[in-house]
């Protein structure tokens, strides 16, 4: 690993152990926007596709942007360039279907009592998950990390496979079997995750999510399912899973995704081993620096958790440093400068870094 990579993961590891006495600062900034279209080395869901060609077009790609502060270039774990979350729901027995920015699963389960979730090597899809990355890891050179892939939490997945609301009838009426299928989905997660995780640790420490790299295993856990769900039920099923994952994941970030999981947030920072809230405002919704989330960051940092925030120009950017200078906090930024309104965001942001 280079030296820029091994510094920047050591602040980012004192911000995990709250030894951090600024806020970090992640930014990228955009140097070339011709990125090379992945999905061309993977165009078909039952087809194995050419690794090493898929691979080096992501290098290719991390290259086109620059990386300051605490930012760093990664290989992203997905099928193609499609976002890929929640792939325990193809790893337990889902059927995938392509489309050109998403994964979608099928919906395959009819009777719980007909399946039995577990982990099993020899899936199509862990087994593709897997090639992929001992693809990254043969062609690492110490200068990018590399994701592990993004399972998704049990309610989610069964969203998936069972079809929403399937799942919203059957938390109600035979709550006991969501109950058995969180312990067996919980299972199988750690059996997956550190499956993958001991093929990243041949070259790389730690351990990196879609989120951000932590010193030891992480997770950013979520339940995009959770805003159709009481906060009775959250605790009921989704603490449930997450009080079964504890003792495996040393760094549990929570991805508090947009308005309607904010009735979740005080039982969220009740949970000591939760670590971090990465706040995410949600498409066409208030940013960070809203009166929406400044208040729902200033309870997060009350109650001694670390948070994650995003700025999209000068003004939010402001708004959040000067509210919020605090080393339990990172600021996320994305800049394209080719404009002169982006260069002045970054040359305030640099007083920063």
């Amino acid at each position: 690993m280079n030296r820029e990579i091994k510094e920047k993961i050591e602040k980012i590891k004192n911000w995990w152990k709250k030894e951090s006495e600024r806020p970090l600062i992640q930014i990228s900034i955009l140097k070339d926007k011709n990125f090379i279209n992945l999905n061309e080395f993977w165009k078909k869901e039952d087809e194995e596709p050419d690794f090493d060609k898929l691979v080096d077009a992501q290098i290719e790609n991390i290259k086109k942007l620059e990386y300051l502060g605490v930012s760093y270039p990664a290989l992203p774990h997905l099928w193609g360039g499609r976002g890929t979350p929640m792939t325990m729901s193809a790893y337990i027995g889902g059927k995938a279907i392509f489309r050109d920015e998403t994964v979608w699963i099928e919906p395959f389960v009819t009777n719980w009592k007909d399946i039995k979730i577990e982990f099993n090597k020899n899936n199509f899809w862990i087994k593709m998950s897997k090639k992929l990355i001992e693809k990254q890891i043969e062609k690492y050179n110490g200068e990018f990390l590399i994701w592990n892939s993004d399972l998704g939490d049990a309610l989610t997945c069964f969203s998936l496979i069972r079809g929403v609301e399937n799942l919203l009838i059957d938390i109600i009426e035979v709550p006991e079997i969501i109950i058995e299928k969180i312990d067996e989905f919980v299972n199988a997660w750690i059996e997956t995750h550190k499956y993958f995780l001991n093929i990243l640790n041949e070259k790389i420490p730690g351990d990196a999510s879609w989120l951000l790299w932590a010193p030891g295993k992480t997770y950013a856990c979520q339940c995009d399912f959770s805003t159709m769900i009481s906060p009775k039920l959250f605790e009921k099923f989704v603490v449930y899973e997450l009080e079964k994952l504890k003792n495996y994941l040393e760094y549990i970030a929570w991805h508090l995704d947009g308005p309607d999981e904010i009735k979740h947030l005080d039982i969220l920072l009740a949970l000591p081993y939760i670590k971090a809230i990465q706040v995410v405002p949600g498409a066409g919704k208030p940013p960070c620096s809203s009166p929406l989330w400044l208040p729902v960051i200033e309870k997060i940092l009350k109650k001694g958790k670390n948070v994650i925030v995003y700025a999209s120009n000068k003004e939010e950017f402001e708004t959040l440093i000067k509210k919020f200078f605090s080393g339990n906090v990172l600021i996320s930024c994305g800049i394209d400068i080719e404009n002169e309104e982006n260069r002045n965001f970054l040359k305030l942001v640099e007083k920063y870094l």
